[in-house]
């Protein structure tokens, strides 16, 4: 069987998490890149762009089934596809209620090599420019040096290279939560792959995590967290374990395995 991950550029997360990785991946066991079936997200592939492929597989990130113009793209292409997968629990609850199919949940995978914790008085938020508004209501109760890195002209942009050079400033990683509660914890993963503490408001996604990281009043956590250093770093170091398996590139690809085989 060959399988087309639609890709949409590096710049987004999805793009690298959800298809560069899982193609990679998949190819490392034999499954080339071809047109028994196509797996694409976003809102971008036309109609007749799917043509071609035998099968279609539809991954849903993003909860736009009420947009007053995105909205009709995301019910037809749930309808339409032989599969539909999504990023998270939450997120399989809304396509139920909002399309009656049933999308199985594949998570995303790490990206960087494992990293020894570590912790300096810093913190970093990433992130779509599209959420830069959670950020911006938190920043009035910060007390240490923030760096914002997004896709918004005025701010350090993200890349690869600057990310871990990000990184490796040892900052503490800061992740309001905005609106949607059907966003994946793919940013609590690499922030912990990359051996960094995690300051972060509630989101479902992130419950598994509540064993390691206290969720709800970022300002609060940090306190903690800078008049403990040794303990928080213990606790990077559990939840290091916690992933390494459950999240690695080769276990993602066997979640996304099971569903292209059930295109047969």
């Amino acid at each position: 069987m060959e399988v087309t991950f639609a890709h949409f550029g590096e710049e987004v997360a999805s793009s690298r998490l959800r298809a560069t990785i899982p193609q990679a991946e998949l190819a490392k066991i034999g499954i080339g890149n071809g047109r028994d079936v196509l797996i694409y997200g976003k809102h971008f592939v036309e109609e007749r762009q799917l043509d071609p492929f035998n099968k279609r597989i539809y991954d849903v990130c993003d909860d736009h089934f009420d947009h007053e113009t995105l909205g009709p793209y995301y019910h037809r292409h749930c309808q339409i596809a032989d599969e539909v997968t999504c990023n998270s629990a939450t997120m399989q609850a809304i396509i139920k209620a909002k399309t009656g199919r049933y999308a199985f949940v594949i998570h995303e995978p790490y990206e960087h090599e494992e990293q020894a914790p570590a912790i300096e008085p810093r913190l970093l938020w990433y992130g779509h420019k599209s959420n830069l508004c959670d950020i911006e209501r938190l920043k009035p109760d910060l007390r240490h040096p923030l760096l914002i890195m997004t896709n918004q002209t005025g701010y350090p942009q993200w890349s690869s290279t600057a990310f871990k050079n990000a990184m490796d400033m040892n900052p503490i990683v800061v992740i309001p939560t905005g609106k949607s509660m059907a966003k994946s914890e793919n940013r609590m993963v690499e922030a912990i792959r990359c051996g960094r503490y995690v300051c972060a408001e509630y989101l479902p996604a992130y419950e598994p995590f509540t064993t390691f990281f206290e969720l709800g009043n970022i300002p609060a956590q940090i306190d903690v967290v800078l008049a403990n250093p040794l303990a928080a770093m213990a606790k990077i170091k559990d939840a290091q374990g916690f992933i390494r398996e459950r999240y690695s590139p080769a276990t993602i690809a066997g979640q996304w395995l099971e569903v292209i085989q059930r295109c047969r």
